[in-house]
This record gives C-alpha cells, sequence and structure tokens, in this order.
C-alpha cells in the first residue's frame, strides 16, 4: 500500500541517511517489525519500523485526539520512547490473532506525506517508512477517513460453549482489564504494565472457579490482546451470564496527587455501575478507563457503538435496572467483608462509577481494582507472582461463597 507522495526535502533525506542503520537483533525468528526510530522536526517528522521481511499494512489517521494508525500482521514492535519532532508518543501491541497494531500520538495535526516499504538493501532491513508533514485541523479531518476495525475471531471458549448448550451451571465472565496495544497502567517503580497483572491474576481466578466445578468460566482475554471495551460487556449479555468481574490495577497520576499522595493511597477498591459517580476519584478513574479504546487507536467515545442500544434500554424495565444495581452492589459489599482479612482494601473500599465495561444488560457486574501501582507498597504486592495467586485464590473463594449463599433466596 501506498500513500499520496509528495516531496519529503533536504532534512528528511538526511534523516534518512542517519537512520538507515541495520537494527539489533533483526533476525529474530517469528518477528516481522521489531524496531522503530524516529527523526525530525516540528514541521516533518519520519517514523521508520525496521522489518525482518515485507508486510503488508494499513495506515489511517484519526482526529481526537490527532493519531496515526498503522495495521500490520503479528509483529513484536519495540516503539520509541519520548516525545520527538510532531510525534508526541507511540506504542504498539496485538489486536488478535495475526493482527498487530502501531498507533502514533501526534502533536497537533500532521498528513502522511509518504507511506512505504523498502525492501532489505545493502545489508539495510527491509523498512516501513512514514513521513508526516504539519497541517492545519482541516486538513487533518479531511484525511481522516479511517476504515472499519478489523473483525476478531471468535474466541474458542465462545464457540465450545456455544456447542454445549445442555451445560447449565452458572457462567461467571472474568475481564482482565487493558491487553494488547492498550497497556493500561504502568507500575511506578518497576515499569510493570497494568495489563501483565490483570491477565496473571484472572487466569488463576479463572482456574480456581473451574475447579469446584460447579462453573462455567469465560475470560474476555486468555493472552496479550486488546478486546474493545463495549465487546467485553456485550459478550457477558449475549451469554446471559450470572456475574461479570472485571479485573484492574489503579493508579494516581502524580501532577495531581503529588509525590505524597501516592505513598498515602493504596488498596483494593471495588467499583459498581452508576450514571453519577460517587466521588471525584471514581470519576476520574471512569474517565481514565472508558478511553482504553482511544489508546489502542479506535474512534472517539462518541463514534464507538453504546454497550446498551436504545431498543433494549426501552425493552428492559426499571425493575430490572435496580434489580441489577442492587445484585452488583451486594456482591462488592460481600467480596469487601470476605477479603478484609485476605487483603488491604482502600479507605473507601466501595465506589461507584459509569464504568463502560460494567454495562452488560442483566448481569451483576463489579470492576475490582486489585491496588495501587503508583504505590510502592502496593507495587510489590501486584508484582509478586505468589500474592497474585493467594489473593485470586481467596477471591474465587469468596465469589464461590456468595453464590451459594445468595443464589437460591436472590436468584443471579
Amino acid at each position: 500500500m501506498r500513500c499520496e507522495h509528495g516531496s519529503t526535502g533536504l532534512a528528511l533525506r538526511a534523516i534518512l541517511l542517519l537512520m538507515l542503520m541495520p537494527a539489533p537483533g533483526i533476525a529474530a525468528a517469528g518477528q516481522v517489525a521489531l524496531k522503530a526510530e524516529i527523526g525530525g522536526d516540528a514541521q516533518h517528522t519520519r517514523y521508520v519500523a525496521f522489518l525482518s521481511r515485507n508486510v503488508e499494512y494499513r495506515i489511517f489517521s484519526i482526529a481526537d485526539p490527532y493519531r496515526i494508525v498503522i495495521d500490520l500482521g503479528e509483529a513484536e514492535i519495540q516503539v520509541p520512547a519520548g516525545k520527538r519532532g510532531l510525534i508526541l508518543s507511540s506504542r504498539s501491541g496485538r489486536l488478535g490473532v495475526g493482527q498487530s497494531r502501531i498507533v502514533i500520538d501526534l502533536t497537533g495535526p500532521a498528513l502522511v506525506e509518504k507511506a512505504e516499504v523498502l525492501p532489505p538493501e545493502n545489508g539495510v532491513p527491509a523498512r516501513l517508512i512514514i513521513d508526516l508533514v504539519k497541517t492545519a485541523h482541516r486538513a487533518f479531518v479531511a484525511q481522516s477517513k479511517a476504515p472499519p476495525p478489523p473483525q476478531a475471531a471468535k474466541p474458542p471458549q465462545v464457540a465450545a460453549r456455544e456447542r454445549s448448550p445442555v451445560d447449565k451451571r452458572p457462567l461467571i465472565v472474568i475481564d482482565p482489564g487493558h491487553g494488547g496495544i492498550d497497556a493500561g497502567a504502568l507500575g511506578h517503580g518497576t515499569g510493570t504494565p497494568e495489563k501483565e497483572v490483570t491477565l496473571d491474576f484472572s487466569m488463576t481466578l479463572k482456574k480456581k472457579l473451574e475447579e469446584t466445578g460447579k462453573y462455567r468460566v469465560y475470560a474476555t482475554r486468555t493472552e496479550d490482546v486488546f478486546v474493545p471495551l463495549d465487546e467485553r460487556a456485550q459478550e457477558a449479555s449475549r451469554q446471559m451470564a450470572n456475574l461479570l468481574i472485571s479485573i484492574h490495577a489503579d493508579a494516581l497520576d502524580a501532577k495531581r496527587v503529588g509525590e505524597k499522595g501516592l505513598l498515602e493511597v493504596r488498596g483494593g477498591t471495588i467499583y459498581t455501575l452508576s450514571e453519577q459517580a460517587s466521588d471525584e476519584q471514581a470519576k476520574l478513574l471512569a474517565l481514565n478507563e472508558n478511553r482504553a479504546d482511544l489508546q489502542a487507536g479506535f474512534g472517539t467515545d462518541q463514534a464507538l457503538p453504546p454497550a446498551v442500544t436504545a431498543e433494549l434500554n426501552s425493552i428492559l424495565s426499571d425493575l430490572e435496572t435496580r434489580g441489577k444495581k442492587n445484585r452488583s452492589l451486594a456482591l462488592a459489599n460481600y467480596l469487601i467483608d470476605h477479603m478484609q482479612s485476605k487483603m488491604k482494601f482502600n479507605l473507601r473500599p466501595q465506589r461507584s462509577a459509569n464504568l463502560r465495561v460494567l454495562k452488560a444488560v442483566g448481569v451483576p457486574a463489579v470492576l475490582i481494582e486489585l491496588g495501587y501501582l503508583s504505590n510502592p507498597d502496593d507495587e510489590k504486592l501486584l508484582t509478586s507472582p505468589e500474592w497474585r495467586k493467594t489473593t485470586a485464590a481467596a477471591l474465587a473463594s469468596a465469589v464461590d461463597s456468595f453464590m451459594s449463599e445468595r443464589q437460591a433466596r436472590l436468584p443471579l
């Protein structure tokens, strides 16, 4: 694929000479793009991804905020850190089987002046070169006609469940937060991404619940891939799940709370769904969590499909809505009561906010923040495989007790 050409100028030609050096480890097996580099200034910027072989790709722009998105085959990509020229930051990760994505955040509107894959030559590996040039908002929007996102392959677990309709055991959906190109929060000291903590914890929780033999357990992701927020909630609704439990690990912004705040605020929190946030911290968390799709290079919040359609809203009665909220709140309070001796909770452990991932129609749902990756004490726990294993087992036991005690008198 090739975008519209334009002149790159002497500056970009000079940049090319500096950047066309072989990337270390270019022969690593099974990898497509191995390393990316940036050169240029606030008028012209070049992004180069070194490749182990030629690849097919597509490139498009999205406004609000300004981003360039590159889709290509499955790849492991080391993206450059920090701001350079027209590029504010960039990230990469898997969208699904055989699909990867690079998202480039821009400092302002910029056009893709040229995009091409150059073949290997003179010992220099193949490379994807993207030239960006500063432009006006109107010109950027005119170019920003993103194709629809690729259809994700149906997870094997879903197909297996559809082939076994006779299994009447309660269904629990476990949702490991973030994944793939969306790393989530980063550990303040170790840099550990939230997506790793949530996946490891969720897989242990899933295993422990399955070992009881009482439940069908489905995970919205079982590996490091991106899953859109609404798809997570809609899957729970489609399968008429009995519970949805979304697992996350919080982080505070040092600029907002200061270093003292990072040291003081710690502990787990359990969130339920509400139109109005219970407090300012819950509101900020919802704003951050609800932007996960933007991080992955999808459109604005307004452009994304709602988790609950207008048609479904007209069907659902006030009684059903209240019932879901009451059951969700009962689950949150039960887990806090039964987990306090096993895990440290925040001073205000139960909160509520308008979290998109919890908008599963008719499904009691909670989002559990295991702790704060921004707090050094919590970070030590969250990055400890032993703590994750022990706490996930305790949570599975509490969920099992809740289901056993309440299912008869308050059906889920």
